[in-house]
């Protein structure tokens, strides 16, 4: 009777620890099922002097990423003894359009709309209904890469005390952890009057943003940290860029408006 008793548990063990491996079709649905903010502040000096020009946006169609929030599973790692099993699985997490409150061409449009006029000697206004007049400076931003990405690791860890007749004991315990998540933006830029172009450069932006929050239970409150991690990992980017250009902008126009630059094609470096 011992013996067969020990044998069901030895066969029932690994079958309840096997179980609990997650697949990443769960965690992906529940991703999806998930939507984050982007956000962004304004932390540049405010301008106070008159302002010198208007230019006009230029409509940005397209925020080149996927649509769905992709998760796959890297690897698993499996350590089954008798009275002690352990494993590691890893996710890679791909953040989609889908996953966010807003497209982020609408998201980016109003982050250099609010920095520009707050932060420049311009007036940025958006011309998505294509109102700008033939001799305006019209600014052009084209989205070239966009890419947002994260992985989780899940650990688990199942404890078997066995008591003979008196009986058994089994407990288990989870340690999931979000890995840094990273995003990569490159973007083009060009300011152009009529059929001169003023000013043409290509932005890399490239942000790493870890994790500080604690250990999420269970799997659904770990998808949600992992994206409104990459979601402000995103939004710090967005930032570094935005201010880059607003500032190369500002200095441009101020520059053509005191006679300090010459009225033909200027490529800030």
């Amino acid at each position: 009777m011992k013996t067969t008793a020990m044998i069901s548990i030895l066969i029932a063990l690994p079958v309840l620890f096997f179980s609990s491996c997650t697949t990443s079709k769960t965690l992906q649905r529940q991703m999806r099922s998930l939507q984050s903010d982007l956000y962004y502040e304004l932390t540049t000096p405010e301008y106070e002097g008159g302002i010198t020009d208007t230019v006009y946006l230029n409509f940005i169609d397209y925020s080149n990423m996927d649509y769905y929030t992709t998760v796959k599973k890297k690897g698993t790692l499996i350590i089954p003894l008798i009275f002690f099993n352990y494993t590691q699985e890893k996710f890679d997490v791909i953040l989609g359009e889908g996953s966010l409150a807003q497209t982020y061409r609408e998201f980016l449009t109003e982050a250099l709309l609010a920095e520009c006029n707050s932060s420049t000697s311009l007036y940025l206004t958006d011309n998505a209904a294509d109102i700008a007049p033939d001799s305006a400076y019209v600014l052009n931003v084209k989205i070239l890469h966009n890419r947002t990405a994260s992985a989780m690791k899940l650990s688990s860890k199942l404890i078997f005390l066995y008591f003979g007749q008196g009986g058994d004991f089994t407990f288990g315990f989870s340690n999931n952890n979000i890995m840094p998540a990273i995003t990569d933006l490159e973007f083009h830029v060009s300011l152009m009057q009529e059929k001169n172009c003023l000013f043409e450069k290509t932005y890399p932006a490239y942000q790493k943003w870890i994790y500080v929050g604690g250990g999420p239970g269970n799997t659904f409150s770990l998808n949600e940290d992992c994206l409104n991690n990459m979601t402000e990992c995103l939004s710090v980017a967005t930032k570094s860029f935005v201010e880059e250009i607003s500032r190369e902008l500002h200095l441009l126009m101020s520059g053509r408006k005191s006679g300090l630059l010459p009225h033909n094609r200027n490529t800030i470096q």
